[in-house]
């Protein structure tokens, strides 16, 4: 009896060690959750959780999260980090000032990473181990987004505020779109810098305006700061126009901004709301965090199904850029989107108004 019983809990032992294990993939998730830009870190992230879930291979998949705080420091230490995890691939970072400061050291860590939201150009044109689905600031953006204020919206001159902060992000469209504008024939009032954490109150860059306002105030910063610009603007008494980034427009700033956002101009990437795919990806994205999904979570969204579907190409020897260009070419919300031989984006320019707490597509900006 003692035998037959050993042999039964022999075989239940070799019967239990049979037994498939599901083998998984570590992905990282570097972004900015803590700080003046969180918003962007935690929404994004959002998106990266529901593309996981909603991939069916949820089970094969073990996000790990770090925090950069939105500081270059802090990316350093979080990629060491995911790389002791022995994390090779990683979704992020959102920031481009940190994005500069650890896409430098992915190559000798053997790593590799997928922006949804960093769009310097330092960082393009380059055969690196780094790609993003948000298109660089480019020239010719430039020269579109100069030409239409002018051309189109009638501006004849402009006051730019932008966030000192975010240097690399920053002063890479500052130069570019200064030099547009001065070409096509506008007239540039003022460049001004801000920093919040120097205790400087916003409002004050608005002082030497108070008797001849500019026709628009294009103001680069994040949603909480555009949102106060906007706010000190409108209490100023100012009828100027204002021109926002893409940045700014997350949820956090319609919820700041209210009234005082009404007739915003933004120049974005058309996703169309339409379609079965993005209706699917609201329904599930309302149901998992019961709210409305911000472009944000989208590109995090997206980015990770691209990054998701290449694994078994790349367990398979494939390279990083072909495989997430293979994936690429299967998306289902960014229209007309694709990678080029350096893993830079490409998506047409259009432009925006927001109404009533909506961003309304008004065309495409050729």
């Amino acid at each position: 009896m003692k035998t037959l019983l050993t042999i039964c809990i022999v075989g239940l032992f070799l019967f239990l060690g049979c037994e498939t294990q599901i083998e998984k993939t570590d992905i990282g998730y570097m972004g900015t959750l803590s700080g003046r830009y969180s918003d962007l870190g935690q929404a994004t992230l959002q998106g990266v959780m529901l593309a996981i879930e909603d991939s069916g291979n949820a089970d094969k998949v073990n996000l790990i999260v770090k925090d950069d705080y939105g500081k270059a420091d802090e990316s350093i230490k979080a990629l060491s980090d995911l790389k002791s995890s022995g994390v090779k691939y990683i979704i992020g970072p959102n920031l481009s000032s940190v994005a500069t400061a650890v896409v430098p050291m992915l190559e000798a860590q053997n790593m590799f990473m997928l922006s949804p939201t960093t769009s310097t150009s330092s960082l393009a044109g380059l055969r690196d181990n780094f790609l993003r689905t948000m298109p660089h600031n480019n020239y010719k953006q430039a020269e579109l987004t100069a030409k239409y204020i002018l051309e189109k919206l009638k501006i004849k001159s402009v006051v730019v505020l932008y966030d000192s902060r975010n240097a690399s992000y920053s002063n890479d469209i500052v130069r570019k779109f200064t030099e547009a504008y001065m070409r096509v024939g506008g007239e540039l009032n003022a460049v001004r810098s801000f920093n919040p954490d120097s205790g400087t109150s916003l409002g004050s860059l608005l002082e030497d305006d108070k008797d001849s306002p500019p026709d628009m105030y294009y103001i680069i910063g994040s949603s909480i700061d555009t949102s106060l610009l906007i706010w000190q603007i409108k209490k100023a008494g100012f009828n100027s126009e204002i021109l926002i980034r893409k940045w700014a427009a997350s949820n956090e700033f319609y919820r700041l901004g209210g009234e005082a956002v009404e007739g915003v101009k933004v120049f974005d990437y058309y996703i169309d709301e339409t379609t079965d795919a993005y209706q699917d990806f609201e329904m599930k994205y309302k149901e998992r965090f019961q709210k409305s999904p911000s472009w944000m979570s989208m590109y995090g969204y997206e980015a990770t199904r691209i990054l998701v579907e290449s694994l078994p190409d790349l367990k398979e020897g494939k390279d990083f850029n072909t495989a997430l260009g293979i994936s690429a070419k299967k998306n289902k919300l960014l229209i007309n989107f694709e990678f080029d031989e350096f893993g830079d984006a490409f998506l047409p320019l259009h432009f925006f108004e927001i109404h009533k707490g909506e961003t309304v597509h008004k065309g495409m900006v050729e």
